[in-house]
């Protein structure tokens, strides 16, 4: 705790000595005034004596004003050559720019902070503990902010056994039973040093094992991830939560048997009182069922209930992923758009149900007609589409089409009746990177040609310069509607 400058008025800064009152008025009140500083000047000097920490006033540039400590071989130079100067003439760069970083960010909170540094000092090298603290004082008067230094060096060095003493493995051992994750230890040979009970259900038993095991069990498609997240540890870098598909084999079994589960990894490097990596310890938990719930979530907000086609959202991202990149010289993409013709009078004249029932059979016909690789999206209440990837020309775009025009010409059983189930269709076709919307647009206003024009079959909507051409009088390419 330092005097703010209110209350050290006339007193001196540097060693803390107090300077001589000069001026004073010469009045009961002034003496009485002069009086009370000087008592808590001298109860001052006498608390900052009594501390083993010390205790140092800068200004907001980090210049030192102020040192106190009873031991100044903790100090990282004589006081004569720190007062006056600054943390970044007297400190070395890393630690002078990290404390003048601090002093700023505590002057503009006017909150205090703590900082640890490790430091070279008279008394050896030491770790310190810093507290930084604003201290108040009028508006017109220079920042400042105090420093509380604490030696820590005994409580670090206590630390360090400590985190020693936990890495022996019997100690290790009474707390890993006790939660319920797999751990193992593996040291820089790749060696399994210690594993508990939990990760036997996982990887089976790994005792006297190398940590090759660990790898053999992961899928081929994951074994990079694993390899990565290795890599990072034994640098010395944590990992944190990499998810790995393992495959449990008992003793014995052929390496295409096993059961395959989804595994949640971390890994902490394990370093000796150096900082050089002895090892790593890692944790394993088996989230298969949650990622199993996760990926069913993920279906139930991607895929339309009744039809069982993706949704609009869905097959919004899915083109955009199609055909977000330009294609290949020779390659395409298309998109197919199905409107059903007098569909509200189906549901008019035969309730929802058969509405529904429509929808359904149009849904599975779609997908029969579509091609291997080809994604069926329902994307409104009557309005279908079929996302085509690597379609070669517009010409091959209008044969699919014409597919799923075909299929979508029936007669249908919806239960209550029998009805004419009849589609407009329209397709566009691109090679070059299109927006999902404007692509999905295209084709809608192919569809309509083909509904204004009471086409059986398919419009093509074709971009200038795309080459197509009708290849018969059941194909329409309407340039002028770019």
């Amino acid at each position: 705790m330092l005097l703010s400058p209110s209350q050290a008025g006339e007193l001196g800064r540097g060693d803390g000595a107090p300077r001589v009152l000069e001026d004073a008025v010469i009045d009961n009140g002034a003496l009485q005034r002069a009086a009370a500083l000087r008592d808590g000047e001298a109860r001052l000097q006498a608390l900052l004596s009594s501390l083993d920490d010390l205790v140092f006033e800068l200004d907001e540039n980090g210049t030192y004003l102020g040192i106190w400590t009873t031991n100044d071989t903790l100090l990282a130079a004589p006081r004569s050559e720190l007062l006056g100067r600054t943390v970044l003439e007297t400190l070395n760069e890393e630690i002078g720019l990290r404390l003048k970083q601090i002093i700023g960010h505590v002057l503009e909170t006017g909150l205090p902070e703590t900082w640890e540094y490790r430091l070279e000092v008279p008394a050896g090298l030491r770790w310190f503990q810093v507290r930084l603290a604003p201290i108040a004082g009028p508006e017109d008067t220079s920042r400042r902010v105090c420093l509380l230094v604490r030696d820590i060096t005994e409580q670090k060095d206590a630390e360090q056994e400590i985190s020693r003493l936990l890495s022996r493995e019997h100690l290790l051992t009474r707390l890993s039973e006790a939660l319920p994750i797999g751990l193992f230890e593996i040291d820089t040979a790749g060696r399994v040093r210690f594993t508990n009970d939990r990760m036997r259900p996982i990887v089976g038993d790994l005792s006297a094992a190398t940590v090759e095991t660990l790898r053999s069990s992961a899928l081929a498609a994951d074994r990079p991830v694993l390899e990565a997240a290795l890599a990072a540890a034994y640098g010395g870098r944590p990992v944190d939560d990499v998810e790995v598909r393992l495959c449990f084999r008992a003793q014995g079994e052929p390496l295409t048997s096993g059961t395959e589960r989804v595994c949640s990894l971390s890994l902490r490097p394990l370093g000796d009182t150096d900082g050089v990596i002895t090892g790593v310890v890692g944790c394993l938990s088996d989230v298969t069922e949650r990622v199993q719930l996760r990926r069913e979530l993920e279906v139930m907000a991607s895929v339309d209930k009744l039809t069982s086609c993706l949704n609009r959202e869905a097959s919004l991202k899915l083109l955009e992923r199609t055909t977000g990149t330009p294609q290949a010289p020779g390659k395409g993409n298309a998109v197919i758009f199905i409107d059903l013709d007098h569909f509200k009078s189906v549901n008019d004249r035969f309730g929802h149900a058969a509405g529904d029932r429509l929808l359904t059979e149009t849904a599975d016909r779609l997908r029969r007609a579509a091609r291997k690789g080809d994604t069926v999206g329902r994307v409104g209440g009557d309005e279908f589409i079929v996302i085509c990837p690597c379609v070669q020309s517009p010409a091959q775009a209008i044969k699919v089409a014409e597919r799923v025009a075909a299929a979508t010409t029936a007669t249908v059983d919806v239960g209550t009746a029998v009805v004419e189930l009849r589609t407009s269709v329209g397709v566009a076709w691109t090679a070059e990177a299109l927006d999902a919307d404007a692509f999905i647009a295209r084709a809608d206003s192919a569809m309509y040609e083909s509904k204004r024009m009471s086409r059986e079959g398919v419009t093509l909507f074709a971009a200038a310069g795309s080459g197509a051409s009708p290849a018969s009088d059941r194909r329409l390419e309407p340039t002028s509607r770019e």
